[in-house]
């Protein structure tokens, strides 16, 4: 006991003695540089104190004779500084780099040709599709625009689709449907590239594009348009991309469920051969200065040929590893602040700043736009800030189980759903793989949901049960289990599709998923 009280007083002075020095602190900050300099004591040569000539560092000792470094030094020093500008790079790019993983994969695996070309999911997104937390309920249509290839681009979209288009850069470009420009009636857009100065025709929707390439997945709801060959039909009738000088033109549009494509961001130096493709195709206002510096800095240099000797090859691949280590640690333990969406509960939302920027404040998160990115698809606000009642869809996410240990495939999980979940459309809860971020291979729809057939089981209360395991637990139906991959992890996503008010007013709250054995 006296130990406690011990360590309690002493915890209590630290905090009291911090409390007291950010006092003064924050005092001078607010004063002018006049003010500053006119309360400290005038200064000389012999007020400063410069390194010293010997350093221990984490990547060996410095040496600097005379003020200046010793061959190994600079050896050393460059070679750290290359890793940490190239893993830096890996993080901030991932945006970038994933957008083109998406594109890419559209175009090699589902054979996509040109902006008119249209991939559908007519038969839903199932486990043979390696796109990050893909959603298996949805219909989705994936387009590739190039604007540089076309120029202005017309996509005529018809009521019933929802979704974003982003830019090169995984950056919002807008929304089609119910919180697009078209407000859910569909409408035509007019998509322009970058400097365009030309004439804009009366009639569309207009967005001016900072990047040659943007892609967009729109969805439609199963339910209203079907599935198969019917919703097939429905894009084949009503959906269009094209350039805006040829007019419509036939595009070719492929069910795609049950194709196998790889959209994931390389995690080792080919990373950086993807970083220079979209560099030298992109303008470079698109990137900024400071950016396009770093990325010269470790030789990637719009308009010139990306070469790495041995050396740097090395260091880019140490880069890439180091940056998905980093990325594994920041999406799946976040320590930033109101990660988690409940006090008490593990969900956290994909989107952490509740914004499709990741802003708070006057700066961008950089841990809350890598959860993001390392892990998901699709910046729209949509998704990210709350909508008005029955608008939207908002999605959280789960790694850890009640007792906060990381889900592990070897056990079983039980997750209820409490009665009544508040949406307009529909709910699902879906698994991930922890090494890919998309749907866990195990089945080819690993997700339960609220419009499936057959429906789960509901409990008298109205709840339901749903469980995660390698085996089907007895005496659950199947339609309430979802299957888990040994030896490895998981994570858990739950989707609310038209969320209503009193999910978005936290008075209906899911609960945390429970180990079981």
């Amino acid at each position: 006991m006296m130990m406690k009280v011990t360590a309690f007083i002493t915890l209590a002075m630290a905090g009291l003695l911090t409390a007291v020095l950010a006092v003064p602190v924050q005092a001078e900050q607010g004063k002018s540089i006049f003010a500053q300099a006119g309360a400290q004591a005038p200064q000389s040569a012999k007020d400063f104190k410069p390194a010293p000539d010997k350093m221990e560092t984490r990547f060996g000792k410095l040496e600097f004779p005379g003020g200046y470094p010793t061959e190994k030094t600079v050896q050393k020093v460059y070679g750290e500084l290359d890793l940490q500008r190239a893993t830096q790079l890996y993080l901030d790019m991932y945006p970038a780099l994933s957008m083109r993983g998406m594109m890419i994969g559209t175009a090699r695996d589902y054979g996509a040709k040109n902006s008119s070309d249209i991939s559908v999911t007519a038969d839903r997104l199932d486990s043979k599709a390696m796109w990050l937390t893909g959603n298996t309920e949805s219909i989705y249509a994936m387009i590739v625009f190039d604007l540089k290839v076309d120029g202005p681009t017309v996509f005529e979209a018809p009521a019933g689709l929802m979704g974003p288009v982003d830019d090169a850069n995984f950056l919002f470009a807008f929304d089609i449907g119910p919180t697009g420009m078209d407000k859910g009636k569909g409408g035509k857009y007019l998509i322009l590239p970058p400097g365009y100065k030309g004439d804009v025709p009366e009639g569309y929707f207009v967005f001016k594009s900072p990047t040659y390439r943007l892609f967009s997945f729109v969805r439609a709801n199963a339910a209203v348009v079907g599935t198969g060959e019917k919703a097939m039909e429905f894009f084949r009738k009503n959906a269009k991309v094209y350039p805006l000088k040829t007019g419509p033109s036939k595009g070719k549009f492929t069910n795609v469920s049950g194709l196998p494509i790889n959209t994931l961001v390389p995690e080792d130096a080919s990373a950086f051969e993807w970083m220079h493709d979209i560099i030298n195709y992109e303008p470079a206002e698109a990137f900024g200065k400071e950016k396009l510096g770093r990325l010269a800095s470790i030789g990637i240099i719009k308009g010139k040929p990306f070469n790495p000797d041995a050396r740097m090859k090395k260091i880019l691949d140490q880069a890439a590893k180091e940056g998905v280590a980093m990325s594994r640690v920041i999406a799946f333990n976040s320590r930033v602040e109101n990660a988690k969406v409940y006090p008490g509960r593990e969900w956290e939302s994909p989107y952490i700043t509740n914004n499709s920027t990741f802003y708070q404040d006057d700066y961008i998160n950089l841990e809350a736009r890598t959860t993001f990115h390392f892990t998901a698809d699709g910046i729209t606000p949509a998704m990210a800030a709350q909508m008005p009642e029955g608008l939207g869809s908002r999605y959280q996410t789960t790694y850890k189980d009640k007792d906060g240990n990381f889900f592990d495939g070897n056990k079983t999980y039980k997750l209820n759903v409490p009665p009544k979940v508040p949406v307009k459309l529909f709910w699902s809860v879906t698994v991930y793989d922890t090494y890919t971020r998309a749907v866990v291979q195990t089945q080819p729809y690993p997700s339960i949901s609220s419009q499936q057939t057959p429906a789960p089981v509901v409990n008298k209360d109205g709840s339901i049960d749903i469980y995660f395991s390698v085996k089907q637990p007895k005496g659950i139906a199947k339609q309430n289990w979802v299957e888990v991959v040994p030896n490895q992890g998981f994570f858990v996503y739950m989707r609310y599709y038209g969320p209503l008010n009193a999910f978005n007013d936290k008075t209906w709250i899911p609960n945390n998923v429970e180990l079981v054995q």
